[in-house]
């Protein structure tokens, strides 16, 4: 069989005759650079990462730099979880003139690195100044980065070039939001809820329709549309429910807590070496105002602080996920997991000396592991009024996961509300931890009090600065739904919110008032 014929074979996507013809060609070539792509290009429609980068690595060994390959083998990268490799390949593509290489490097840095993504886009509109996808991912990552009139310019260009790109409708839709052009938004994401293609286009379409209506104390509508937003990601998400062997589904918090009841510490013993470099862990709820005091402390020149990554339960996939491991961890285990954990924080940023707060809400659950890996750390604990803090999930468009699937009915997320803080509470009472806690609304009420009051837990000078929070989170990528809400001055309408909506939350309020009770809330 012939490479030709192979080809053919992949171009009307009968990839069986394709893979049996291009192999038919290694075995007379074991280095043909076009069979090897194409073999690459076969897994990749299988979703076989791991076989892709075999193909496409001998490709581009036996043909170096064909930006086609470079793209392909980005992908699949990307597939893998290499995504710093996968940043490498897309970025060589790109500069040997593959416009797709920087439209996927523009997807891959995302909301992450909103900046990194509005260059990758450029650098796509340098190769085609008509491309309505590279429009359109530049006018997102502008809109994230806070650049409201030229992420206006590009969504426009985008929708002209092209009426139904979905993502330049959406990103329209956010900036007439926050330009508080309300009419303009709702109608921008309705074509995209009622007409569009993708489910999570809808979904998200949905959401900033009810921002939008909630912004115009239109409670019932907004909800019915957060409602009907959830219920398509819902279809799309819902086997994450059944997901029970994963910690941060109800089941696996429900077997935490069962470990923590019967645990005794007395015997976890810290290394000697724990004290000269510990975290301090910033945990809480989704939704109770982690990312806010972020942004306060990150503005402190002593601290740095690591937005949501999982750098300590990746570190200890196996105690994470079961905590009769953890229990039991040897000395030599702690050191490994503590090693590793520093490996990804020094990979992500420059510590130079400072104190390293690590912001990840839902670390809550793994309150043991952080006692028994880092037994001196000390961590701050958000709260907020539960009515508040569910409907705020509710009302989020969050990445799914086993935890955020939860979110989207009220009684699951109250439920997880109630079982995450009961196990949280479980941990202070249980685990000496050394907590300070922090509450949302003194944040909003008293900026000040509560700057100095963390600082003095830390051990640190007060600095005027994390007043000034604001300056410095425009200037930084916020990787959360409140995004958007932190480059904000300090508003205070956010709380008690709930009694706009009490009569939506009116099943799950006699689980949320008896936390309210319990934490002091009217």
């Amino acid at each position: 069989m012939s490479l030709q014929a192979a080809q053919a074979a992949f171009s009307r996507r009968d990839f069986a005759a394709a893979q049996q013809a291009a192999e038919s060609v290694l075995r007379e070539r074991p280095s043909d650079p076009s069979a090897n792509q194409l073999l690459g290009l076969i897994a990749l429609e299988r979703n076989d990462a791991q076989a892709a980068l075999t193909y496409l690595r001998r490709s581009d060994k036996a043909a170096p730099g064909q930006p086609h390959t470079l793209n392909a083998l980005g992908v699949a990268l990307r597939m893998a979880g290499e995504i710093a490799e996968a940043r490498r390949a897309y970025t060589r593509a790109g500069e040997r003139g593959s416009i797709d290489a920087w439209r996927n490097l523009g997807a891959l840095e995302g909301s992450s690195d909103p900046k990194a993504s509005a260059h990758a886009y450029e650098q796509a509109l340098k190769l085609n100044a008509n491309d309505a996808i590279a429009h359109a991912g530049l006018a997102q990552a502008l809109e994230l980065s806070h650049d409201l009139p030229r992420a206006r310019t590009h969504a426009e260009r985008a929708l002209a070039l092209n009426a139904n790109n979905e993502i330049a409708a959406l990103t329209l839709a956010q900036v007439s939001a926050r330009e508080s052009k309300f009419d303009e938004a709702e109608a921008q994401a309705g074509r995209v809820a009622l007409q569009g293609r993708s489910p999570t286009n809808r979904a998200l379409a949905w959401g900033v329709m009810g921002d939008v209506r909630d912004k115009s104390d239109d409670a019932a509508n907004a909800f019915a549309a957060f409602t009907e937003g959830n219920r398509i990601l819902r279809q799309l998400h819902g086997a994450l429910l059944s997901a029970s062997e994963l910690p941060y589904h109800p089941d696996g918090v429900d077997r935490m807590a069962a470990f923590v009841e019967q645990l005794d510490v007395s015997a976890w013993r810290a290394s000697e070496d724990v004290a000269d470099r510990t975290p301090v862990f910033l945990v809480g709820f989704p939704r109770s105002g982690t990312t806010l005091l972020e942004q306060v402390l990150s503005a402190h020149s002593r601290l740095l602080c690591i937005e949501e990554r999982e750098h300590l339960a990746l570190s200890a996939q196996t105690a994470a996920s079961d905590p009769a491991v953890l229990g039991s961890l040897p000395d030599a285990d702690i050191d490994v997991i503590r090693g590793q954990y520093w490996k990804r924080v020094n990979a992500e940023a420059k510590v130079d000396g400072r104190i390293v707060v690590d912001k990840l809400p839902l670390n809550i659950i793994f309150l043991p592991l952080i006692r028994r890996v880092f037994p001196e750390a000390k961590v701050i604990f958000a709260l907020r009024d539960p009515r508040d803090v569910v409907l705020s999930c509710y009302q989020q468009r969050f990445g799914m996961n086993a935890a955020m699937v939860q979110f989207l009915d009220l009684q699951t997320a109250a439920a997880y509300y109630d079982r995450v803080m009961r196990l949280g509470f479980l941990c202070r009472e249980k685990l000496g931890l050394d907590v300070h806690e922090v509450r949302y609304e003194d944040v909003v009420a008293n900026l000040e009090g509560v700057a100095r009051g963390v600082t003095v837990f830390l051990g640190l000078e007060y600095e005027p600065s994390m007043l000034a929070f604001r300056e410095a989170a425009l200037k930084r990528s916020i990787n959360t739904p409140s995004s958007r809400q932190v480059v904000q001055p300090i508003y205070n309408h956010s709380v008690a919110r709930w009694k706009r909506y009490e009569t939506q939350l009116a099943p799950v309020l006699p689980t949320l008032n008896a936390w309210a009770s319990r934490l002091g809330y009217a």
